[in-house]
């Protein structure tokens, strides 16, 4: 997936993901209790000269990261526009706060997000699913891409009759494919673990420089809110 091939070659990736999701958090407050859109304006531009320069996000890979978004965002200021509601506002608030929301998942590994769940004392049962479930999305892709390529080699998809049969037979060799995997994801646990879950976190400094930035940024929000 692209977005964690993203997050794991960020810059960003090392710093404290409890900072980066308390920025995130402070930030889209901002953006939801204003309707200045120079508020919205500042951090769209500010998020992704982040993205660009620091998560190392290249400009093709930014614009496709945007185009479900915007398809969703058009589609609704279109009924906006139609109950002559306040569309601007609605376009600004909608791509700044998806931009913030990037940077934060495109600076930081998915698993990384565990180590936040635990200080913030989540129940256990809700962080295995998590990373379980994050592991069977790329378990599930695989699975997918050599089925396909399989099917693909022997003229699966030649004809419309062909290819309703192929994606029928896809669609049921996927599932039974990752509730294989599933099984022996649960044997190997159980043989090791027990019925526990050994959760792995790196090191990360409480507070480093990026602190000062972060308040530098809420601070220049809030007086722009306010004033």
């Amino acid at each position: 997936m692209l977005i964690d091939k993203i997050s794991y070659r960020s810059l960003l990736k090392e710093i404290n993901p409890a900072i980066k999701i308390f920025f995130m958090v402070i930030t889209l407050t901002f953006l939801i209790v204003t309707n200045k859109k120079e508020v919205f304006l500042f951090n769209f531009i500010l998020f992704n000269a982040i993205m660009i320069v620091f998560v190392k996000v290249k400009i093709k890979e930014l614009l496709y990261l945007y185009i479900v978004p915007a398809f969703f965002i058009f589609t609704t200021a279109l009924s906006l526009l139609w109950i002559k509601k306040d569309v601007m506002t609605f376009l600004f608030r909608s791509f700044s706060s998806i931009c913030v929301v990037y940077a934060l998942i495109c600076s930081t590994p998915i698993s990384d997000f565990d180590y936040v769940f635990e200080k913030l004392k989540f129940p256990k049962i809700f962080r295995e699913l998590f990373l379980l479930i994050y592991k069977f999305i790329f378990v599930l892709f695989d699975v997918k891409d050599k089925l396909l390529n399989a099917q693909n080699s022997r003229l699966g998809y030649v004809n419309y009759k062909n290819s309703l049969k192929s994606f029928s037979m896809l669609v049921v060799a996927i599932f039974r494919k990752t509730a294989y995997y599933n099984e022996n994801s649960v044997k190997a646990v159980n043989s090791r673990l027990g019925k526990n879950f050994i959760f792995i976190h790196k090191k990360y400094k409480k507070v480093g420089k990026e602190i000062f930035f972060v308040i530098f940024v809420c601070l220049i929000n809030l007086v722009m809110v306010v004033v």
